[in-house]
């Protein structure tokens, strides 16, 4: 097992105590909620901070109620909390099956919300202790000059692999931030970047305090393909949420960003949408299965997903 390196460990008691800190160590400082992401990051030295924040005493990021047209959802509540509340339970099944899908019940409990939605981007020829990518060659993300899995190029094609992000899409959830020049909200579908070395839409020092999903009740499903049923991310992952005729669909775990579909009449335009995102998916060499399944597997997921959406299969 690999041994964490020395770093300096301060716990917030409120957002604004953690920006602060933050500020106090000049960019070199991370924040923990879960630790599920950031803790093996920091093991691997893919993540190399000289201060971790603690987010997890900040109680004002540890709920979920209706607010103004909304449902509020802190981003420290666990998936686990998530998945059995009636609010999200009732109204957001996409959602709901994502969080069931996240890795294991013992990682839910401790995993967040807000975690899942910011969690690095993933590549096999990354994701590897130090001493693996030193004797491997370290690749264009580590500091090397071209991509170890496409050969030549110049940029990263490290896989995003949120189970939880491609539902909340769907629903058009909006990110609640706080950082040093403020707070702001953004609308979850435009807050990834397609860049894998800076997948989020972030200033430094900022906080995904809350995430916000319209208060309306819907149908939808979350299909996922992994290899262990317990414990792996997406190698692709397909979320759908309906509201009368109209849906939206999202895919992720496939590329750099979740790949987002509009269809006004979900029953009529369904062959469409699984057209246009399997042209659009466009994996590459860096998962488990190859690209060629993984590409076939998106207009599978998606046709799946949208017959138990709409209440023709299980």
């Amino acid at each position: 097992m690999m041994i964490l390196p020395k770093f300096e460990y301060k716990k917030a008691k409120s957002v604004a105590e953690a920006i602060t800190l933050y500020q106090s160590k000049k960019g070199k400082a991370v924040y923990l909620a879960g630790g599920t992401d950031i803790i093996p990051l920091i093991k691997q030295r893919i993540s190399t901070p000289s201060a971790v924040i603690d987010l997890k005493g900040i109680d004002e990021l540890k709920t979920v109620a209706r607010k103004d047209g909304w449902v509020e959802i802190g981003a420290n509540m666990t998936l686990f909390e998530l998945k059995n509340n009636p609010l999200i339970r009732d109204n957001f099944p996409a959602l709901c099956e994502s969080l069931e899908a996240t890795a294991c019940e013992t990682l839910q409990m401790r995993g967040t919300i807000g975690g899942n939605i910011l969690q690095d981007t993933r590549c096999l020829e990354h994701n590897q202790s130090l001493e693996w990518r030193f004797a491997r060659g370290f690749c264009i993300r580590s500091g090397g000059k071209e991509c170890n899995v496409v050969k030549g190029a110049k940029i990263c094609f490290a896989n995003y692999c949120s189970d939880n992000a491609p539902a909340l899409v769907t629903l058009k959830a909006e990110a609640s931030l706080a950082g040093p020049k403020g707070e702001r909200v953004v609308a979850l579908g435009s807050f990834f970047t397609g860049d894998a070395l800076k997948p989020f839409a972030t200033e430094a020092g900022e906080i995904l305090t809350h995430i916000r999903i319209p208060a309306k009740k819907t149908k939808g499903a979350y299909e996922k393909l992994r290899v262990r049923e317990s414990m792996d991310y997406p190698l692709v992952g397909v979320a759908v949420s309906a509201a009368g005729k109209g849906a939206k669909i999202c895919v992720g775990g496939v590329g750099l960003k979740p790949l987002v579909y509009e269809v006004k009449n979900i029953e009529a335009g369904i062959k469409d949408i699984v057209d246009k995102a399997t042209i659009d998916a466009k994996p590459v060499a860096n998962a488990v299965v190859s690209p060629a399944y993984r590409k076939k597997m998106v207009g599978v997921l998606i046709k799946r997903a949208v017959k138990r959406a709409i209440g023709e299969g299980k």
